[in-house]
Parts: structure tokens; C-alpha cells; sequence
């Protein structure tokens, strides 16, 4: 009796001893596998990989519209944006004499510190635009949006 005793003892400790290990063990393994992730995601480079205009939004196409003038009927707009960050901008003055049409040709770059924004070179007198989604629309100087609501601001891409 006393070595029935002694055996179902024995395997009992066994039995809570191997529990106690196996259930250690599943518990220890997430916080390994987060410190190993953690560890990898640390050691990534800094690349920027969410979304931003540049890599979300089709921006490159044509865009046209009539933009406000304060001493003609309006500028007939197109501006034309591409993929290697060229623009061609055409720009009539309606109301005013023949000949009164604008054409340049340049690039444009995407605005780290205000994004969702582009600005034309020196050619296109530095002007800059918000690009959303199938518009751009003409700000201030410094980026900010131009407050008359009355007035049309945006040009419209051309969808093919």
C-alpha cells in the first residue's frame, strides 16, 4: 500500500510538474515573439511607408478650370502635371485683348512640411496647390487656403 501510495504521488508530482512547465512555456512565448517583432521594427530604416499624396493619390493628369481674376472675366487654366514632376501650365485671360495667353513649362515639387501640397518652380511664379482627389485647388503664398468662399479656387483633372 505504501509503494501505491508512494508511485500515484510520484506521478502526480510528475504530472503537475510537466502542467506547470507546459502552461509556463505558452505563456512565455508571446512576450518573446513581441520582443522579436518589437527588435524588428526597431531596426527598420526610417522609410516613410504610409500613405502621403504622393504615393496614395493619382495626381499626375490634366487639370482645367477658370480661376478668379481680379481684372478680366476669369483664367481659363490647364495645368498639366507628370510622373517625373514636370508641368506644363497654360493660362488665357478671358475678357481681355487677343493675345493675352500664358504658357510655361517647369517642375514642381511635393512639400515635405505642408503635405498634401505641390509648388510650382519660378516659371509658374512659385504658386502652390493642394492636390486631392481629381482636383487641385490654388493657394496663398504660404500654403493657406484662400478664404472667399464665392470665388472657385480649383481646377478639375481631366478623367479619361
Amino acid at each position: 500500500m505504501k509503494k501505491l501510495m508512494l508511485a500515484l504521488c510520484m506521478v502526480s508530482a510528475t504530472l503537475t510538474a510537466c502542467s506547470k512547465t507546459s502552461n509556463e512555456s505558452e505563456t512565455a512565448t508571446p512576450p518573446d515573439n513581441n520582443v522579436i517583432a518589437n527588435t524588428d521594427a526597431a531596426s527598420e530604416s526610417p522609410i516613410a511607408t504610409g500613405d502621403n499624396t504622393e504615393n496614395a493619390l493619382d495626381w499626375a493628369g490634366e487639370y482645367k478650370g477658370i480661376l478668379p481674376c481680379h481684372d478680366c472675366k476669369g483664367i481659363e487654366t490647364e495645368l498639366e502635371l507628370k510622373l517625373d514632376k514636370s508641368y506644363e501650365l497654360s493660362q488665357e485671360f478671358l475678357g481681355k485683348p487677343a493675345n493675352t495667353e500664358n504658357k510655361v513649362k517647369g517642375s514642381f515639387k511635393f512639400l515635405p512640411d505642408q503635405p498634401g501640397m505641390i509648388q510650382l518652380d519660378a516659371q509658374g511664379d512659385n504658386r502652390i496647390y493642394f492636390v486631392g482627389e481629381n482636383f487641385i485647388e490654388l493657394r496663398g503664398d504660404k500654403g493657406e487656403k484662400l478664404e472667399m468662399p464665392e470665388l472657385n479656387f480649383q481646377l478639375t483633372k481631366k478623367l479619361d
